[in-house]
């Protein structure tokens, strides 16, 4: 006895596909975790049946499908504000069909050629066009539950326009030389507005392909490590974005700084000098308590701010790196971090306490 296959693919879903296919579209099925990924080794030519899409995506369990943007182009706005999408289309026509997405807004077009890159003017915002590209398609839900909801017209029915171009800022194109550091810049300009480190690579290509010097010279490998890197920095906090960005503060020294008695004062100290000064290793700075209290950074009274930074001194977490001079030069410090254990490792030979300060630096010289 044979088992019938239960069929997850709901009616509206493969009549949509069936009746994009006989429009004409190109399309291909998804899925995967996200269920953006293709199911086709080889989806980009023209022989992609109706049965290639369909068998896959009953295999999976997928309900989502692709459309390939081989003649069209369509605006993919990261957020479905309305002063973005009418900002899109004051610029390059209105669009009469609407795709609302889980994140933003999909516009679509007829292409017309190159286009602008919007990233890099600094808008949450891409167009995607050509045969290799392509975007979820209409009435497609992802895994996670998110749709691809028509809002305004409907895809194979109304005529499409043509992309309208439009008058946008020249960038001067980067010489080799700089490609890899201006790439790096805008990976983190960009890589909290893409969904994961591959849409970040794709983008970054278009801006190597528009901007770069001799594209060729610039693998597509070289690309991945630094969309790799900026959504790691993304996944661990440390994309610097002024004073909306985070710090760390190591936790063991709040766990050195709990069982003083002055401890809460030494962690607000320590906290004030990790957000002023913890973002270069090794910096060295003065401590103008006068400065602090009249800047309101911290409203301590000067004998508590000197037990504060004794108590940071005398936990390792503070070090003095520069003797005050009469006239001319203040004390200096450091920030340092805790290493537990490491007095014992067989390599490490513990210092005298003399002075930090270098003889010739005491004589009056430079250190």
């Amino acid at each position: 006895m044979t088992a019938l296959r239960v069929n997850t693919l709901p009616d509206v879903i493969r009549n949509e596909v069936a009746r994009l296919k006989g429009a004409g579209f190109p399309l291909l099925p998804l899925g995967g975790a996200d269920g953006k990924a293709p199911l086709l080794r080889a989806w980009a030519g023209s022989g992609v049946t109706l049965a290639r899409i369909l068998a896959p995506m009953h295999r999976t369990g997928s309900t989502a499908y692709g459309v390939r943007l081989d003649g069209l182009a369509v605006i993919d706005c990261d957020s479905d504000d309305s002063a973005v999408v009418a900002q899109m289309e004051a610029r390059f026509g209105q669009s009469p069909v609407h795709i609302k997405t889980p994140r933003g807004r999909h516009l679509y077009y007829r292409a017309t050629g190159a286009v602008p890159n919007l990233r890099g003017e600094g808008l949450p915002v891409d167009i995607k066009t050509g045969a290799r590209s392509y975007v979820v398609g209409p009435l497609s839900v992802r895994p996670d539950g998110g749709l691809y909801d028509p809002v305004k017209g409907l895809l194979g029915i109304d005529a499409l326009p043509r992309l309208r171009s439009a008058a946008s800022p020249v960038a001067d194109p980067i010489l080799t030389g700089h490609r890899h550091v201006e790439l790096v810049k805008e990976a983190m300009r960009m890589v909290e507005l893409v969904g994961d480190a591959a849409e970040l690579q794709a983008n970054l290509a278009g801006i190597r392909d528009d901007w770069c010097v001799d594209p060729a010279t610039m693998p597509d490998s070289e690309l991945a490590g630094i969309a790799a890197w900026a959504w790691k920095c993304r996944l661990e906090n440390r994309i610097y974005r002024g004073r909306d960005s985070a710090f760390p503060v190591q936790r063991l020294a709040l766990d050195a700084l709990r069982g003083e008695a002055n401890g809460a004062d030494a962690i607000a100290l320590l906290v004030l000098l990790v957000d002023q000064h913890g973002h270069h290793p090794g910096k060295r700075f003065p401590l103008d308590f006068d400065a602090m209290r009249a800047a309101g950074l911290l409203n301590l009274s000067k004998p508590r701010l000197r037990a504060a930074r004794r108590t940071l001194q005398a936990s390792g977490l503070l070090r003095l790196v520069g003797r005050h001079r009469a006239g001319s030069k203040p004390q200096t410090f450091a920030l340092t971090r805790l290493h537990p254990g490491i007095g014992g490792a067989v390599n490490v030979e513990t210092m005298s306490k003399a002075s930090p300060v270098s003889v010739s630096e005491e004589a009056g010289g430079r250190g």
